[in-house]
């Protein structure tokens, strides 16, 4: 990014927020803040602000490119490591399109779709399986590729290892390698549901569905009958694994095992995209497009950029692929073209 760029990038995030007064942090005294300033390497960390005012204040007189604050609650915030005293920290899971199989091959737009399908089966677990009450939860997109849930209160005290053990039942880890719970849980009767599925499928007459089993499991199914095929170890296996794909959340588990974790911080920009990182409602998750929905409403004035690298760029429901050469686009079309390094601002649209 040239000097002309960096400077434009650093304005427009001014910009926005001065109309910011306030960010989505709880309990904010008890959280160390982080910061990564425009045009420095490394991150500003160990600082913190007594209350939401002291906050906006600094990130209005020192705009940040990233902005984060800690999954963990301390009595001395912004002490070193060593001296924080760690009281609790919120319980994180991240969902981002790097766990994706496929993401690659896919659109921007393919890809957060993809992703949205990873939260909606994470969110099925959290609130049917662990009975989290939603007033418990917080969904959060990350302002780039993918989102945050935040568990609040319940797990607070939870250690690394408690955690570890929530993360292996989301991944259905805890059952894919043949565990059998001793009390009956939802991952039984996905199991057991998958099971029926597959015995129908097995003890109909239809070869073509047999010989895609046998080809899948390497193993004959022909002269089965229908309560030999339940019992028979292959199907027990692949009941399970088809579970586990079709039911589980790839979610990116160090976060959640991570007592300390920095979590990118609601109503910030992402230093990546120039997309918000917004708190969404519960009801409206489906409709949420972050596309659309997560660009701030001062990034609408003209730019002109010149773009260095061809980009994909799809928002407000619009794909336009960009080629070498100048162009004149919203601001957060441009900023979002300069930010992925595929482009540079020649300024203001005249």
């Amino acid at each position: 990014m040239n000097e002309l760029s960096g400077k434009l990038v650093q304005d427009l995030f001014k910009k926005y927020y001065s109309t910011v007064d306030s960010f989505g942090i709880k309990r904010i005294s008890n959280r160390e803040l982080a910061f990564t300033a425009f045009g420095k390497q490394g991150m500003v960390r160990h600082t913190s602000f007594p209350d939401m005012a002291s906050l906006v204040e600094y990130v209005r007189n020192n705009t940040p490119l990233h902005f984060y604050y800690s999954s963990a609650y301390y009595q001395n915030p912004e002490a070193s490591m060593d001296n924080k005293k760690w009281t609790g920290a919120d319980l994180i899971f991240d969902i981002d399109g790097d766990h994706i199989e496929g993401a690659e091959t896919m659109s921007y737009s393919e890809m957060l779709e993809a992703v949205k399908s990873e939260l909606n089966k994470l969110l099925t677990l959290l609130t049917d399986d662990l009975s989290i009450d939603r007033k418990n939860l917080e969904v959060v997109f990350s302002g780039s590729r993918g989102y945050h849930v935040h568990v609040y209160s319940i797990f607070e005290g939870l250690e690394s290892q408690e955690r570890r053990e929530i993360v292996d039942y989301i991944s259905g880890r805890c059952i894919s390698s043949g565990y059998r719970p001793i009390v009956k849980t939802r991952w039984e009767e996905r199991i057991n549901k998958v099971k029926e599925n597959l015995v129908q499928i097995l003890d109909s007459q239809d070869r073509k569905w047999r010989q895609k089993i046998e080809e899948a499991t390497g193993e004959m199914t022909g002269n089965l009958g229908k309560r030999e095929i339940k019992k028979s170890d292959y199907v027990e296996r692949n009941a399970r694994q088809i579970a586990v794909r079709k039911y589980s959340s790839r979610i990116d588990e160090p976060v959640t095992i991570d007592i300390h974790r920095l979590i990118r911080t609601p109503g910030s920009l992402h230093g990546k995209s120039g997309l918000q990182v917004k708190v969404l409602q519960f009801e409206k998750l489906d409709e949420f497009n972050p596309l659309n929905d997560a660009i701030p409403q001062t990034f609408h004035d003209d730019y002109e950029i010149a773009v260095t690298k061809k980009i994909s760029i799809e928002f407000d429901g619009e794909k336009r692929e960009l080629q070498e050469g100048k162009y004149v686009l919203p601001a957060y079309s441009s900023l979002f073209a300069v930010l992925k390094g595929s482009a540079e601002f020649v300024g203001p649209a005249k």
